[in-house]
C-alpha cells in the first residue's frame, strides 16, 4: 500500500501546483528503501534487526521528503490555504 499511498500524494500535490518529477522518484526511492529492507529482513536473507533498521531509515526518508523537503516547501508556497494548514499542523 505504501507505493500506491506514495502515487497518490504526488498526484494529488501535482494536482494543486506544479512539482517536479523528482519529488515523485524520490518518495519511490524510499518506498523500495523501506520495503526491500523489510522484506529482505523478513525470509531472513538478512538479520531481523537489520532489515528493520533499513526499513525505518526508508520511512524516515518519505517522512523527510514530505514534511522538510521539498514537497513540503512546495506546499507551503504554492498550495492552497487548506493544504498549507495540514503540514503545518503536522510538521515533524
Amino acid at each position: 500500500t505504501v507505493p500506491l499511498l506514495m502515487v497518490e500524494f504526488y498526484l494529488i500535490l501535482r494536482a494543486i501546483t506544479n512539482v517536479s518529477q523528482g519529488i515523485f522518484w524520490r518518495l519511490m526511492i524510499g518506498t523500495v528503501v523501506m520495503l526491500v529492507g523489510g522484506y529482505a529482513g523478513e525470509i531472513g536473507y538478512i538479520s531481523a534487526t537489520l532489515g528493520f533498521i533499513i526499513g525505518m531509515l526508508g520511512w524516515a526518508y518519505i517522512l523527510y521528503e514530505i514534511f522538510a523537503g521539498e514537497a513540503s516547501k512546495v506546499a507551503a508556497d504554492e498550495a492552497p490555504a487548506s493544504v498549507q494548514s495540514a503540514f503545518l499542523n503536522n510538521a515533524l
